[in-house]
């Protein structure tokens, strides 16, 4: 079937401005003529495709892969960036990560004060550094989990701080490491003042923004010192194939290490959150990890990339348990 007219200058313009594709390369890739290439980006600025950001609604398309992904896993809220199968994966993670950031501001722009939340991830972290400059100070962002290392020092899972100084919203932090050496250790953590107080803050979010991770050897569980290489064997025996939060999970999104769960510091995350809990992750190394959190119902938002949504649809049961 061939593409409308708006998906292909969409299309056009997404490799232009977010990918950084010049007139030539764009020509070749979809078969065109450089004429036609420039054509095609003077009609996305005329008809208000291309604005601050690129608004991907007109990629027909990814539109509609994000609903039937709704559809089929029960979600609240999906989009899917463009991607294809002959771009690279820096390409891919671009891509996502523009539309990462372009979901973020639609709610960073409503009127009303609001309280986000953020989990992990280098996803997370490249889509909030292409937000645009706020001043909201009405607004507030907590953490959903501890951010520094088991030594106290700021760890990679702090991004409070980066999103805090793009937006100018109000931070608040969980003052412990992602998980605590003994379950004693973290049930006297929950005793503070402070802690309590964030808690507080967190269960008044009102969307929260997080990505998931393959359990591999390069893991920020590893590299942090917050799991024992022995820890982390155990659980790849046990079927492990997805970290949302520090918890483990399998292709099925059944948890795995629950003696662990209960030592982390931060939410207590459950299946089917009653708030907007959105996954922006994708990527082929993601699609099993991704399958998971959703066969598990662990988010009910997801912001992928197109061929990430084709897989999923492929992999979705009748029903999601």
């Amino acid at each position: 079937m061939p593409r409308p007219a708006s998906d292909l200058i969409a299309r056009i313009a997404w490799r232009y401005y977010v990918q950084k594709q010049n007139q030539a390369e764009i020509a070749a890739n979809l078969n065109l003529s450089r004429q036609s290439v420039q054509r095609y980006l003077s009609q996305a600025l005329e008809q208000g495709i291309v604005v601050t950001r690129i608004d991907h609604r007109y990629l027909s398309e990814c539109l509609e892969l994000g609903q039937e992904l709704q559809s089929r896993y029960r979600l609240k809220l999906c989009e899917v960036a463009p991607a294809t199968a002959e771009q690279s994966v820096e390409e891919v993670f671009q891509s996502l990560c523009a539309l990462g950031a372009q979901v973020m501001e639609h709610f960073i722009r409503r009127e009303d004060p609001y309280t986000f939340a953020l989990g992990s991830g280098q996803t997370i972290r490249h889509s909030i550094n292409q937000l645009e400059e706020f001043q909201r100070n009405d607004h507030s962002v907590t953490s959903l989990v501890g951010f520094t290392t088991p030594e106290g020092n700021p760890s990679e899972f702090d991004l409070v701080t980066p999103f805090a100084e793009k937006t100018g919203a109000q931070g608040y932090y969980f003052p412990a490491p992602l998980v605590l050496p003994t379950l004693d250790e973290k049930q006297l953590l929950e005793q503070l003042t402070v802690y309590q107080r964030v808690i507080k803050i967190v269960e008044q979010a009102s969307v929260a923004f997080a990505s998931v991770s393959p359990l591999h050897t390069n893991s920020a569980f590893l590299k942090e010192g917050l799991m024992t290489t022995e820890e982390w064997q155990y659980l790849q025996k046990q079927g492990a194939c997805a970290e949302l939060l520090g918890r483990v999970l399998d292709v099925d999104g059944r948890l795995l290490n629950e003696e662990f769960t209960n030592r982390l510091a931060g939410e207590a995350l459950r299946p089917n959150p009653d708030r907007l809990f959105v996954c922006i992750s994708g990527g082929i190394q993601k699609h099993q990890a991704l399958y998971s959190i959703l066969q598990g119902k662990w988010v009910n938002g997801l912001v992928t990339d197109e061929q990430t949504a084709h897989y999923l649809l492929q992999m979705a049961p009748t029903s999601v348990r």
